[in-house]
């Protein structure tokens, strides 16, 4: 069979061999490309359009007399519509990497004597997920080829690249059972040239950077995200912010440090630095510029005092776009509500809003709400900013009167770039009740003001299963889907003969665990709580059997999933112990039982590393839970 592909040079010889792998696989046909549409009975187009604000990926798919036809308006689109050409016959691809695909082998004639006439158009313009955890190479590879599977069109590499993340991986950071394996600089940008190269085969929108260059400006580079230790040289204290009477690096962290934006060189300098780099990056489609990374360290000097830090943030911005328009580059910037930027500017306005996107990040929010549960005319109003002093806000009402005060101000693009699997997901032990709030949250942007949602997260989520990510990417293209059909669908693919047997066990152990209680929101005693989690510690231990079973009966291509079940299994038994001494106050217990979590997590992290992300579990539990990665643990 002939096929012609009309995409962008990148695109259009990853996505010929993607359709020919899945014609192969699925109908048995095989796949010669044609230098002409007339030869061809397949026939993909894309018009290569460039994402934007004010473009939706849409594609059509018509089938008929054996004679495929797929147009789309974006690279990416037409990606989509491949994979969702697979899914009208059966395909499903319930995780990341080729394991996780689960492909229909169907007669030839099947192809031949359908009938389809597909129209769609993404619900929004911004559909993705950054980049944060522990990850090899082969993981964000596998992720982001996962990403159009599902309906994303999106990727978000923080930093220069994606450095630090790779380092946590290849060094093995609280795991010393594992050995340390080669890593630098050189090593990184290797494999971010691979990261790279994934993306712009598969016509990835690409956004890049975000915190870091207040360190560029302090002659620091951005790639090594968190590094600490570091002190600044005299020279450059007069551009670091004035705190307590002095100027120093916060925490000895270039990325935690703030500016003195009333030093007249402060601004040109970051300007010149992001300028540069827009010219060197052209591939980049939404270069995102923050501030630092922590919050009441904003400069107390007497001029930075009579401004608050988003009009200076907002002044910076527009001096940012006079200097890329004069220079005629065309790159667009995404800017970030977070910290003390969520309060919006008194005096200051962005002069040209289609150069810009805004970025609400709501870091804090509790998950065990979502945005559909809010009122939206009974906000209150935000509260007032106090230099070095805030408290930020883990109620949705509070932290949605910041958004709607800075939409007072720009009428642009926006998006959510939201976290409910960067640190609340560990709490949530079925990850049905956070899929939940995905799918709830999703379903309200458009009443927010929002075009969309990018998902700031580990990419190794899937302990016990991938739902909430296979909710995001296809709620985000489709709000309107029926979600228990979807949960179904999801859970019958990823398990096979038998997967309902596995929901009552996944359902018990979102309702006993909370999302709120791990990350730190409310009290830490907590004796209610400390009697769920002790409850869920022995249903784990009753439910042993009947995952066992599964593992014995599944065929070979879900008997992997039920291992990471069953794995999950001991996984929560130990950490509902730990938690539910530490919720009743019994610290010697709780050090206990968080050593034993420790030892089975670190000793079983390779059988299940896609799944789940060591490094980051334990990184959140220290930070917000309240344990330590070292109690106990003997080498």
């Amino acid at each position: 069979m002939l096929a012609h592909i009309d995409a962008g040079a990148y695109a259009s010889t990853f996505i010929t061999k993607e359709l020919t792998r899945l014609m192969e696989r699925m109908f048995g046909i095989d796949i010669h490309e044609a230098t002409e549409d007339a030869d061809a009975q397949l026939v993909l187009t894309s018009a290569g359009l460039k994402q934007d604000a004010e473009l939706k990926d849409e594609f059509r798919i018509a089938l008929a007399d054996g004679r495929l036809s797929i147009d789309a308006n974006t690279d990416i689109a037409l990606l989509i519509a491949v994979y969702r050409f697979a899914y009208q016959f059966g395909a499903r691809f319930p995780q990341p990497g080729a394991a996780g695909e689960r492909l229909l082998k169907l007669d030839r004639d099947v192809f031949g004597s359908t009938v389809l006439d597909i129209r769609e158009t993404a619900a929004f313009a911004h559909r993705g997920v950054c980049i944060e955890g522990a990850d090899s190479v082969e993981n964000i590879i596998d992720f982001i080829d996962w990403l159009p599977k599902l309906g994303f069109n999106t990727f978000f590499v923080q930093f220069e690249n994606p450095y630090p993340f790779l380092k946590r991986w290849y060094q093995h950071e609280f795991n010393p059972y594992v050995n340390a394996e080669p890593f630098d600089a050189g090593i990184a940008q290797q494999m971010s040239d691979r990261v790279d190269e994934a993306m712009r085969t598969r016509g990835i929108v690409q956004h890049r950077v975000g915190h870091g260059w207040t360190g560029e400006v302090l002659g620091y580079s951005s790639k090594y995200g968190w590094e600490s230790g570091l002190t600044i040289p005299e020279e450059k204290k007069p551009l670091v912010a004035e705190l307590n009477g002095k100027r120093e690096l916060v925490d000895g962290a270039p990325i935690l440090t703030s500016l003195d934006f009333s030093n007249p060189e402060v601004t040109p300098r970051m300007v010149e630095i992001v300028v540069d780099y827009a010219r060197k990056h052209p591939d980049v489609d939404y270069l995102h510029v923050w501030l630092s990374d922590a919050q009441n360290n904003i400069c107390e000097c007497d001029k930075c005092r009579t401004w608050l830090p988003s009009d200076q943030y907002v002044r910076f911005l527009n001096a940012l776009d006079e200097r890329l328009t004069k220079e005629g580059l065309d790159a667009h910037i995404c800017f970030l509500l977070y910290h003390e930027l969520l309060f919006a500017p008194e005096y200051e306005t962005i002069r040209h809003p289609g150069r810009f996107t805004m970025m609400f990040a709501p870091i804090t929010r509790t998950f065990e709400r979502s945005y559909a549960d809010v009122n939206l005319d009974q906000l209150p109003e935000p509260a007032s900013y106090m230099r070095n002093q805030i408290v930020l806000p883990n109620s949705l009402e509070d932290n949605l009167s910041y958004l709607f005060a800075w939409q007072k101000t720009f009428h642009g693009d926006a998006f959510v770039y939201d976290y409910p699997l960067g640190r609340a997901h560990y709490g949530d032990f079925g990850y049905l009740a956070i899929s939940d709030t995905i799918r709830r949250d999703i379903a309200k942007l458009g009443s927010l003001g929002l075009n969309g949602y990018i998902s700031c997260q580990e990419l190794r989520v899937g302990f016990p299963h991938y739902l909430p990510n296979y909710v995001m990417g296809r709620m985000l293209w489709n709000p309107w889907l029926d979600y228990e059909q979807l949960k179904d669908e999801y859970f019958e693919a990823l398990l096979g003969e038998g997967w309902r047997d596995a929901l009552p066990w996944l359902e018990t152990a979102s309702e006993l665990s909370s999302c709120d209680y791990f990350i730190a929101i409310g009290e830490r005693h907590d004796p209610e709580q400390a009697k769920r989690y002790a409850e869920l510690s022995e249903q784990a231990r009753a439910v042993e059997d009947t995952l066992v079973n599964h593992v014995v009966s599944a065929d070979d291509g879900h008997r992997a999933a039920w291992l990471v079940l069953d794995w999950h299994r001991g996984y929560v038994e130990r950490i509902s112990t730990a938690l539910a001494a530490l919720a009743n106050g019994d610290e010697i217990r709780a050090k206990a039982a968080w050593s034993r979590f420790l030892d089975y997590i670190r000793r079983g992290e390779m059988d299940v590393q896609p799944q789940l992300d060591v490094y980051r579990v334990i990184e959140v539990a220290r930070n917000y839970a309240g344990f330590s990665p070292k109690d106990g643990f003997q080498k």
